[in-house]
């Protein structure tokens, strides 16, 4: 324990040297260490994956046949590693470099990112990794395909493309690797998805439903109708009626006066588990602060009624034993008939995770 009260971190020993074949290297929230390796464990059985200290993991394998299809709900990011360079600036670039370069050969598009761990003790280091960033890239850069076939990382594609990284776990002390881009768990350096909204907008519930329709690849377009369960004081709504669609917020607590007033919304102030929509709508948005069993027996009974054809929910877990929780909240939609049920705990998200399915 800390002096501040909160629970410590296990550190472990990464051994010096070349990675084991099949050694992945993620990323998660600082605090959600353990429940990476709890899905490990649920999944695989026990040894699988250790903390190596505050927001980083490492794991024998990725958790599906194919190498880096993963949909972990608690890492960010994540890739094989290849190399674990270590020394001054330039002596990591080196080594980088070359353990990078034939894994790059070839005719896919690339690009290299570079990230430190979100956690108190790294984020300092984050200019270091920047420069340690910029000089890798020049030494792979001195091959003129290679170079020709780098694209920006907000250019990379989606899929058919190689997204190298390099994590800097301390000054002298970093994990290069890569992933396919069709099998990252983000684009985005480290998983930090950082959503920008508008001055007028509820700031943090505004940029949590953004996250949520960037990672879901898909959104609410104008004239389509949603459910906001949940909706005060407004956050979630503001966002939809942004993209112009017709809400229905459902909250008996009052939203904030200019959301309540405007011309697509419409405020049933009842409680989410009593509300039935008239007739069936386009998409259910849930971020209920209850308790998660009861929130997905409520988004199960939608599932069965087929009131709606998309959900966006957003799932409280307080407790410890997030992994097996996460496993029992899916279970009970897929028994409502929802299919292809993610779930992932967002850069936004803190305490809870975001959880997305289809009818």
């Amino acid at each position: 324990m800390h002096g501040d009260g909160k629970p410590s971190v296990p550190r472990v020993e990464v051994p010096r040297g070349k990675p084991l074949p099949g050694e992945w290297l993620w990323t998660t929230r600082a605090g959600s260490e353990q429940d990476v390796v709890d899905e490990f464990t649920l999944g695989f059985g026990p040894d699988k994956a250790k903390v190596l200290g505050p927001a980083l993991v490492r794991s024998r394998g990725a958790p599906t046949s194919r190498e880096g299809g993963v949909d972990l709900t608690f890492a960010r990011q994540g890739f094989r590693i290849v190399a674990e360079p270590a020394g001054t600036l330039d002596a990591m670039a080196r080594v980088a470099a070359r353990a990078l370069a034939p894994q790059l050969a070839g005719d896919a598009p690339w690009t290299l990112s570079a990230w430190v761990p979100d956690a108190d003790g790294s984020n300092p280091l984050g200019p270091l990794a920047e420069a340690l960033e910029a000089r890798t890239v020049a030494l792979l850069d001195e091959d003129d395909a290679m170079r020709a076939r780098r694209v920006p990382l907000a250019a990379l594609p989606r899929s058919g493309a190689l997204l190298a990284q390099l994590a800097l776990a301390g000054p002298e002390r970093s994990f290069a690797g890569l992933v396919r881009s069709e099998d990252a768990l983000s684009l985005a350096p480290g998983g930090r998805a950082r959503m920008r909204v508008g001055g007028e907008r509820p700031s943090r519930a505004a940029r949590k439903v953004e996250e949520a329709l960037a990672w879901l690849g898909m959104a609410p377009g104008a004239g389509e109708t949603c459910v906001d369960l949940g909706a005060a004081p407004g956050g979630w709504s503001w966002a939809l009626l942004d993209r112009r669609a017709k809400v229905i917020a459902v909250d008996p607590a009052e939203l904030r006066p200019d959301i309540a007033r405007h011309r697509s919304m419409v405020h049933h102030k009842e409680s989410a588990f009593q509300f039935v929509p008239e007739e069936p709508v386009d998409w259910l948005f849930c971020d209920m602060a209850w308790r998660p069993l009861e929130v997905a027996q409520l988004l199960a009974k939608w599932g069965r009624r087929r009131w709606t054809r998309l959900v966006v929910a957003n799932l409280k877990l307080p407790m410890k034993t997030k992994a097996a929780t996460v496993h029992d909240l899916v279970q009970v939609l897929a028994g409502g008939g929802w299919q292809q049920i993610r779930t992932r705990q967002l850069y936004h998200d803190r305490d809870e995770i975001t959880l997305t399915a289809h009818l």
